[in-house]
């Protein structure tokens, strides 16, 4: 058994969970079709479509390595624990990269990081994820 992996695999699952609730319930569901615009794929209604499903597939992604995570500190011994531990905190160090570089892209600031919990969150569960690998 390794605490690490299970802990870094509990964290990406309760991420996934606020995610998809929270972000449903927060900023999903609040997106004004008058605000939006349109792409080349459609109006304004396919612009929420594609937010929607982007929204919730990296919502799957967070739960699909979070237990992945749990498997490989519960149930997986050697080369094959260590292996999908290696690909788990690669995608979650992924996830906290692209959440911290384009949330200070977009608003300029690093302050606004400690606002919401997701790039802290994500970044954590890479780290346990790294330190339960190696």
């Amino acid at each position: 058994m390794n605490v690490l992996l299970i802990v870094a695999g509990a964290i990406g699952i309760l991420a996934a969970g606020v995610h998809g609730v929270a972000g449903e319930i927060l900023v999903v569901r609040k997106l004004s079709l008058e605000r939006l615009a349109s792409s080349p794929f459609g109006g304004a209604r396919m612009t929420r479509a594609i937010i929607h499903v982007t929204w919730h597939i990296t919502t799957v992604a967070f739960l699909v390595v979070g237990c992945a995570l749990v498997v490989a500190g519960a149930g997986l011994d050697g080369d094959a624990r260590r292996a999908v531990a290696l690909v788990a905190a690669a995608a979650f160090s992924g996830f906290a990269l692209v959440a911290l570089a384009v949330g200070v892209a977009n608003t300029g600031s690093p302050r606004s990081l400690v606002r919401h919990p997701g790039p802290l969150a994500l970044a954590a569960t890479a780290l346990l994820a790294w330190l339960g690998a190696l």
